[in-house]
């Protein structure tokens, strides 16, 4: 049966809405990517080092990244942008553990967790590249790796380093070009 001109502008709006709902978010995230590429955030590692890039629905939160590979306890910890370190806590045996917050300018910030050591102190300058901790096990981690998180105005957004987009959800192999 066929909608008379009522039901059919109905229908048309909340088509027309549902899209908008779906676009919303990649606007929002295109602006986000376009803000934190305008830092240019680098992989938080060594030159040349090879890590896996781990993301997943169930994370929290969800949008961060967890990097992984053999041998990580220990490795360098770099800052992936120039800015100033606003935290650096330890959380003991719960949630992150011991990390570090660094702000980047424009509302930009990155969070390093799970560390087994800290190297800076709030309010340091660092730059790109700069050691900021050790990769560790701490706070409610299961075994050695960085958790990573890119904040836009204090909300967690889809994470690009070195212009490379991580994938979501999934794992993406990323070598670091930090001071190479």
């Amino acid at each position: 049966m066929p909608l008379t001109p009522a039901p059919r502008r109905l229908a048309a709006a909340l088509a027309a809405g549902a899209l908008i709902g779906l676009l919303a978010p990649a606007a929002a995230a295109g602006a986000d990517e376009q803000r934190t590429a305008a830092v240019n955030l680098r992989t938080p590692f060594d030159c040349g080092q090879v890590w896996n890039a781990n993301t997943r629905t169930n994370h929290n939160p969800q949008l961060s990244v967890d990097f992984q590979r053999s041998g990580a306890q220990g490795k360098n910890v770099l800052s992936s942008a120039s800015g100033t370190v606003t935290t650096v806590a330890d959380r003991g045996n719960t949630s992150y553990g011991k990390y570090i917050v660094v702000s980047h300018g424009q509302g930009i910030t990155t969070l390093y967790a799970h560390l087994q050591s800290q190297s800076v102190s709030v309010g340091d300058k660092v730059k790109t590249g700069t050691r900021i901790g050790k990769v560790g096990s701490t706070g409610g981690s299961t075994g050695p790796h960085l958790h990573y998180e890119q904040r836009v105005d204090g909300r967690v957004v889809r994470v690009v380093l070195n212009g490379v987009r991580i994938a979501y959800y999934g794992n993406t192999t990323i070598t670091s070009s930090t001071n190479c």
